[in-house]
């Protein structure tokens, strides 16, 4: 299976798993809550995503912030291993619907899907939008994952 589709039925996974999940990681506090949920999410991408698209010992990117489980590590499975690739999120034309600007031939590194919610996203579903940190501008941009494509770029 290719990077895109997997990132497109990881995408549908959150969706369809979200409205279980979210009680269940709800912790007391704010922090509690976010760490549960990213802790989640962080272990089903190496085990959905990863795991599927790369070969044994090579690990993408941490999903997001990665989890706060293992400490210094934010991986949950194999917790002393370092990325050899990363997600690009490719935009040939499309809308960053956070800034309200057109974006055009653009390559950026994927962070996480978001749900985008009265101007801002949202760590929430549903999970229809694709965060990016752009470098070059030091700006968040939020794109239409159906606008995007993914591709792996190994890391050297």
């Amino acid at each position: 299976m290719n990077i895109d589709s997997a990132i497109r039925i990881f995408a549908d996974f959150l969706n369809l798993t979200w409205i279980t999940v979210d009680p269940l990681t709800s912790g007391r506090d704010y922090t509690s809550d976010e760490s549960s949920k990213s802790d989640w999410v962080q272990a089903n991408w190496e085990l959905l995503v990863e795991r599927k698209v790369l070969p044994l010992n090579n690990y993408l990117d941490v999903y997001g912030e990665g989890a706060d489980f293992n400490g210094s590590s934010s991986r949950i499975t194999d917790v002393d291993s370092y990325p050899t690739f990363s997600v690009c999120v490719i935009v040939d034309n499309a809308d960053d619907v956070l800034n309200n600007q057109g974006i055009y031939n653009s390559k950026y590194f994927f962070d996480r899907f978001v749900g985008f919610v009265n101007g801002f996203y949202v760590d929430s579903s549903p999970f229809e939008y694709v965060l990016i940190h752009d470098d070059s501008t030091g700006m968040e941009r939020v794109f239409f994952i159906s606008d995007v494509k993914f591709e792996l770029q190994e890391i050297k």
